[in-house]
């Protein structure tokens, strides 16, 4: 489709075909930078051909407080592994192209195996208290080829049976979404080829229009980007697409991410494009007329609103094409969140060598974006790397293919350079990186996968020169590793998908100094940090009703005034919250002093009183300060402590303001 495209797909091959030495220099490699013994570790074969692009993720499908790992593979099998509480089993697997098949009426024809280089997302759709899993089918189109192309659709699995090793799912009513067939062949593989256009892009799942379930949101090579209710139906509005009077000439390799970016209580889609800035056929968008021709040596990354219009001050111009899915975070400690994304691998554009950063309004984030020195199709993560308070953005450099790119970088909110960043590594990591305390010793570190190797890289927090690679797999990797309490012993696990003989496979090691899991041990442990592939990070962040409270109580009124506040959550995550009045000398005391596991948006009701009877009237008393804390997992989560100071009035209250009239 595109020459860097095909770059990619040679330098895997030869890599490939050279994975014997290659294997060789990383066992050397490995024993020079072992920090540590390498954890134990479980091999799963799932047969078949092996996983290529198709990250692992983690979900409790079941609810037994265990989470299995679904993953995709390149002949379109989809695969789930779980625990049984002593061993890891392969307990479903299926074909794709079964349910492909099952829909009369596509353009293209049946085929007996499909392709899956996305990540599977999993998340409750229906909103009915059970896990569905979303898969997309098809992969990149081979323009070169045709004939290896697969058809492209997306398909919604409900779980039917858990019993023992030999689970049972269905294919949801409503599904699959058939892909058309517009693309495939052809110079760019813009002909159609006879296969109905394939998806490498991950779905991701979020509740975009405020009905209290899950859409589904994909974008592809057929120069439109899709939403979907939960069965199946198409949200109205969409897809974007051209013929809709949307601003869109091409489709791209980013997947979406989701959060609430300009605060209005309903989440927006947030995705990078290789489509340029253009004013459309009516030249009524919103770039300067410059644009009412296309620049395709540009490219745009947008933020879509539920209905479909675009959040003002988007898309946004950018100077390369994006492959890089955006993550979203409050980077600035404004409280707000902040949209990162690197670059894409096309030829001819102005400079691909950046990672971006803007506010929610469209504008660049101060100090970005950051030169880097090569192309940057890998997807951040973000995470508090340095342990002050505020999240910094993670990512590596170049694509995956010679010549490769050996440089990590780590950046604050203003685009400063941590502390040992950037770094020069033993591999090039053009696969997004993942960002958990895998050691237990209350720092994060930087778990990323190369296929210039077959072993996991461990980076510690401050960029030291001693790379953990004593994680060893036998085989190259070609997407992002999974880190999380997979089995449920309090302790984490790393897993990583790629192949065994030549077989798609499993890799598990049991990080058994690592801590329990929560969000600071967990801040980024999977491709697009959570299942839904959302790209959101939004820790706890402890709010309070009034920056103050001032009592106004009335003379005749008794000697008790009282007064209401709220403790709130105004991050994500979950938190613990205590109160304390010591600072007000006893004058002030609360109805109730802590709560436990205050979610996202939720707020706890405290009721203060204060006895008046010694204070005098007609005048303020300054009765000190009240003070909250918040926790999570035990680690103080951001905005806290917090300390309200608290003022007192007793008299007649119509004489604190005299009300006028101008007029």
């Amino acid at each position: 489709m595109r020459n860097g495209k095909k770059d990619l797909r040679i330098g895997i091959v030869l890599l490939l075909l050279l994975q014997g030495i290659l294997l060789q220099l990383t066992t050397g490699q490995s024993s020079s930078h072992k920090l540590a013994a390498a954890p134990s570790n479980s091999t799963i074969v799932l047969g078949g051909a092996r996983v290529t692009h198709s990250s692992p993720i983690a979900a409790d499908l079941n609810g037994n407080g265990r989470k299995e790992i679904i993953v995709g593979a390149s002949d379109g099998m989809l695969y789930v592994v779980a625990y049984n509480g002593s061993t890891w089993n392969k307990v479903w697997e299926v074909q794709t192209a079964l349910a492909i098949n099952t829909v009369a009426n596509k353009v293209c024809g049946n085929q007996g195996s499909g392709k899956i280089e996305a990540s599977p997302a999993v998340g409750d759709i229906d909103n009915d208290g059970q896990l569905e899993i979303v898969v997309a089918t098809g992969g990149v189109p081979n323009s070169s080829n045709p004939s290896e192309n697969r058809n492209g659709a997306v398909i919604a699995y409900e779980l039917t049976n858990s019993a023992g090793t030999n689970w049972s799912f269905s294919v949801k009513s409503g599904w699959p979404f058939v892909m058309p067939d517009d693309m495939g062949a052809g110079v760019g593989a813009r002909d159609p080829d006879g296969v109905c256009d394939g998806i490498r892009t991950d779905p991701t799942l979020g509740d975009i229009d405020g009905d209290g379930d899950l859409e589904i949101i994909t974008m592809a090579f057929d120069r439109r980007i899709r939403a979907f209710h939960h069965n199946g139906s198409v949200v109205n509005g969409w897809p974007i697409q051209r013929e809709s009077g949307d601003i869109i000439l091409r489709g791209g390799q980013s997947s979406a991410a989701i959060g609430d970016i300009d605060n209005d209580g309903i989440d927006e889609i947030i995705i990078g494009t290789n489509s340029p800035p253009w004013n459309g056929d009516a030249f009524n968008g919103p770039f300067p007329d410059i644009y009412n021709i296309p620049d395709y040596t540009l490219a745009t990354v947008w933020a879509i609103n539920g209905d479909s219009t675009l959040v003002p001050g988007w898309p946004v111009i950018t100077q390369q094409n994006i492959e890089s899915s955006p993550a979203l975070g409050d980077i600035d400690g404004d409280g707000e969140l902040e949209v990162i994304v690197g670059t894409g691998l096309f030829d001819g554009y102005v400079n691909g060598h950046q990672v971006y950063a803007w506010n929610a309004d469209g504008s660049l984030v101060s100090g970005w974006p950051r030169p880097t020195a090569d192309k940057m199709p890998s997807s951040p993560a973000i995470a508090d790397l340095d342990g002050n308070g505020t999240q910094d953005v993670i990512i590596g450099c170049g694509k995956a293919a010679p010549p490769f790119c050996r440089t990590l970088y780590a950046w604050n909110g203003s685009g400063n350079n941590l502390p040992g960043f950037p770094m020069n590594t033993p591999f090039a990591y053009p696969y997004p990186p993942v960002v958990a305390d895998v050691d237990g010793d209350n720092n994060l570190e930087i778990v990323l996968t190369s296929l210039e190797t077959d072993v996991v890289s461990v980076v510690q927090h401050n960029g030291s020169s001693s790379v953990d690679t004593s994680r060893k797999t036998n085989s190259i990797i070609l997407n992002t590793p999974l880190v999380h309490d997979l089995d449920g012993d309090g302790s984490l696990e790393t897993a990583i998908a790629s192949s065994s003989g030549g077989q798609a496979a499993i890799y598990i090691f049991d990080e058994t100094n690592s801590t329990s899991p929560d969000s600071h041990s967990l801040p980024w442990p999977m491709f697009q940090r959570d299942a839904a592939h959302t790209g959101l990070f939004l820790p706890p962040r402890l709010g309070f009703s009034a920056n103050e409270l001032r009592v106004y109580h009335p003379v005749g009124s008794g000697s008790v005034a009282k007064t209401f506040g709220t403790v709130q959550n105004i991050g994500g995550e979950q938190l613990d919250w205590s109160l304390n009045t010591s600072g007000t000398g006893g004058t002030v005391t609360a109805d109730i002093s802590s709560g436990t596991a205050l979610m996202a948006n939720e707020s706890d009701a405290v009721q203060f009183s204060i006895n008046t009877a010694a204070f005098s009237q007609n005048q303020w008393h300054n009765l000190g300060n009240i003070t909250i804390t918040a926790t999570n997992n035990g680690q103080p989560v951001l905005g806290s402590p917090k300390t309200i100071p608290v003022f007192l009035y007793v008299g007649d209250i119509t004489q604190v303001y005299l009300p006028f009239t101008i007029k």
